[in-house]
Formats: structure tokens, sequence, C-alpha cells
């Protein structure tokens, strides 16, 4: 049996226990109904619609749950979150009697993070545990105030800092260009069109490429210029135990559709996100059926090492994802000069230019580590330059490691393994910038 089913199962037998012949709805419920936070701060006593008042909760027993509970930050505290158990919430409506639901919230399976809930509520009473769930839903929900710049849904807030600046960032000009024209045109005059055609102000970006390219260095700086021009920026982590699970984009979509700002919202590695259940979850969002309605505007940049890996329904679909913008490797000589230039700093030499050839096609992490590994090599040497050997030397070593693990790994997969085509300057959707 699925776990709702269980679920189901024994809610119905404790209602007949409890409210024997009283009619009831079996729903699928919040899960923010069982979060730690929803409970301490929806109050007993909060009035509700349908003339009735929230009274309080207690926690009962479920063969079928173990309880426990999740943890996170809170402002500046640690505090309990979402929680697996089974409780019995109260209500007292005006002139009636008191009324009861029964709630339970399990985790799905073992190989899963996200829960599943169920609420067996009383027929005529839909309308107050609507109301209830509402408030329980904005009480979890993260608060976008004006007080800080950026939200991390699923981790502290040092896993993103946007300190980056649109000039380090090292990409084609006319790249740079669009993706600036893009989300400024978007926040100034786009957010108006879509409230005049009665569409949620939602728009979604997409950065593709090879792992390497910049895509995260990009995003922090596009982040720093929406701030600067009035945005609040919401990152989507998945760098927690909980990893990528659509639970927290659905936080992330709730928090940006409450803010009364304009928000860029960030999703990396989306690919990381289309699992099971979830991929159909996240199709319903990028549709538009779940989309945040801020009336200030929300842009969605979302970033992906492997394209191929994405549902084509995605990519394939105009409005799923509004624009996909590849992230190159290093195309021409210009392109790898200034990659070099910038990371070799003061040690940069008219010399080294005689490098460049061997630095086109490689991603621009390539040649932040060829800079690195030559000054580790000058500092294993106690020399305080970098000489054009060492730099030959660094460039060398690091080639051959590419293909030594390239060749591993096409000895060891399968040729329909995601990625074999990485290197190819060839869109991989078919699609113009």
């Amino acid at each position: 049996m699925m776990m709702y089913e269980r679920l189901v199962q024994w809610a119905a037998d404790v209602w007949e226990e409890r409210f024997p012949g009283q009619r009831f709805v079996t729903l699928r419920a919040a899960v923010e109904c069982g979060n730690m936070i929803a409970h301490s701060q929806v109050k007993a006593g909060r009035k509700l619609r349908g003339k009735a008042r929230y009274t309080g909760y207690e926690r009962i027993e479920c063969p079928v749950i173990t309880p426990i509970s999740d943890y996170g930050a809170r402002g500046n505290k640690m505090v309990l979150t979402a929680t697996a158990g089974a409780y019995i919430f109260h209500f007292d409506a005006e002139g009636e009697a008191t009324f009861d639901v029964i709630f339970a919230a399990a985790y799905y399976d073992d190989d899963m993070q996200d829960l599943v809930s169920i609420a067996l509520v009383p027929d005529d009473k839909l309308e107050t545990w609507a109301a209830f769930e509402a408030a329980c839903t904005r009480a979890v929900r993260p608060r976008i105030r004006r007080r800080r710049d950026v939200y991390v849904i699923g981790g502290a807030d040092a896993f993103f800092d946007p300190t980056v600046d649109w000039e380090d960032v090292i990409l084609p000009d006319e790249l740079k260009s669009k993706l600036l024209d893009d989300m400024q045109a978007f926040f100034k005059t786009g957010v108006p069109i879509y409230r005049q055609l009665k569409l949620p102000p939602f728009r979604k970006l997409l950065l593709a490429g090879v792992p390497g390219t910049g895509k995260t260095m990009l995003c922090a700086a596009m982040a720093r210029l929406a701030i600067q021009e009035g945005c609040v920026v919401v990152y989507v982590s998945g760098a927690d135990r909980d990893g990528a699970s659509f639970e927290k984009i659905q936080r992330a979509l709730q928090a940006v559709a409450a803010a009364r700002y304009p928000v860029l919202m960030i999703v990396e590695e989306l690919d990381a996100y289309l699992r099971g259940d979830d991929k159909a979850r996240i199709l319903n969002v990028l549709d538009g059926i779940e989309s945040p309605n801020n009336p200030q505007g929300a842009l969605m940049l979302a970033t992906t090492n492997y394209p191929e890996a994405i549902d084509e329904r995605i990519t394939k679909r105009p409005g799923r994802v509004d624009r996909i913008f590849i992230i190159p490797t290093i195309q021409d000589a210009r392109h790898a000069e200034l990659m070099l230039r910038h990371y070799m700093g003061d040690q940069w030499r008219e010399e080294q230019l005689v490098l460049i050839d061997q630095l086109i096609e490689q991603p621009g992490a390539f040649v932040r580590e060829v800079a690195l590994h030559a000054r580790m090599l000058a500092a294993h040497e106690h020399k305080t330059e970098v000489s054009l050997d060492m730099l030959e030397q660094s460039v060398s070593t690091l080639l051959r490691q590419i293909h030594a693990d390239a060749d591993f790994l096409q000895d060891r997969r399968p040729i329909t393994m995601v990625g074999s085509n990485r290197n190819k300057r060839t869109n991989p959707f078919g699609w113009r910038d």
C-alpha cells in the first residue's frame, strides 16, 4: 500500500472510535500543518473563516509513523521545522458544537525526503480547515523583508554570496549584453506587460553549459546587479542533507509570491530536481499553473550542466523556459587571453600569449586551475614569480589529466550516458540565443 493509503486507513479507524457516526471527508493536506514553526505561531484562540476559532492540538500516536523533525535556521536561531507525526486539531464553531480534524504526515518512503500528509475533516467544515491550512502555510513561508538582500532556501546564508562584479565575468560581450538586457527589460518594462495580459509576471531563463564555464559566477554577478536595482534574491540550495527536492522550490515560490519586492530566484543544477514525481510538479510550475504571482515581478534564473538530461518537454515547449542561453567554453584567442590575464593577475606576462591556442575550447575553470597550479609550482620552488615554463607545465599536466579521466570514463560507461557530446560547440537544443 502507498503511504497515504495507510495513513487514511489508520485515521479512519481513529475517527470511528472517537467520533462514531460523524461524517467526514478525506483530504490531501498541506504538510505545513505539521510544521513546528506553524505550531508555535498559529496560536490557540485564533479566529478563522466559517465563524470558527482554532483552540489547539494534541499529538497522538500512529503505528505507521515514526515521529521525526527536520530543523533549520529561522532568522538567527535554529528551530524545528517539518515534522512527521499525527495530530488532532481542535476547533470551536460559533453557536455550534466543537469539532476536530485528524491530521497525519509521514515520509513517502526511505528514499525520498518529501512528506505526504492527509486530513479527515467534518464534511461541513471545509472552509474553516482551508483557512487553518492557509494560516499554517503563511507561518512557515520564508519572510522576505528588506532587512537583507539574499534569502537562502535549504541552507545557511553563507551558501550563496553575490559578491562577483559584472566586469569580472569573462564571457563573449554579446552574450553578457543579452543576459543583462533580458533581466533589466523584464523588471523595468516587462512586468507591466505581463499584468496587462493578466499573466503572473514570472519569467524563466536557463543557463546551459558544460561544467566549469562560469554559470555559478554568472548567477552571483547577476544577483549583485539585481540587488543594486532594488530586487531581493531568493537562492534555492541543494547543498544541505535534504539535497534537491521540490519542497525547496515550493517554499521558494511561496516566498517569491509573498514578497513585496521584485525577486530574482536562482535554482542551480535544475536537472537535479527533475526526478520521479517532482518532474511533473516542476512542469506545472513552469507551465504557469502554480507560477508565483508577485505583482512586482519574479525572474527565475536556472542552470544546468547537462541540458540533454532535462526532459525535452521543458526545452522544446515555449513558455516553460522563456529563454535558453548557452554558456560556452572559451571560443577564441581574445576570450582565452582575457581569461588568462584575469587569473594570472600581477603574474601576467606578454610571453604567456604562446599558450593561448591550448586554452581554446576549454571551460573557464580550466584556465583558473592552470593559473593556480602554476602559482603553486612557484611557491613549492620558493619563487615569487611564475615562469613561462611553470605555466606550460601546468597546462600540460592538466590536459593529460583531463584526457586520462575522459578515457577512463568512456571505457566504463554506456554509449547513451549523458555528456558524451560535452565538448562540441553545437547548441545541444538546436536553438539560437
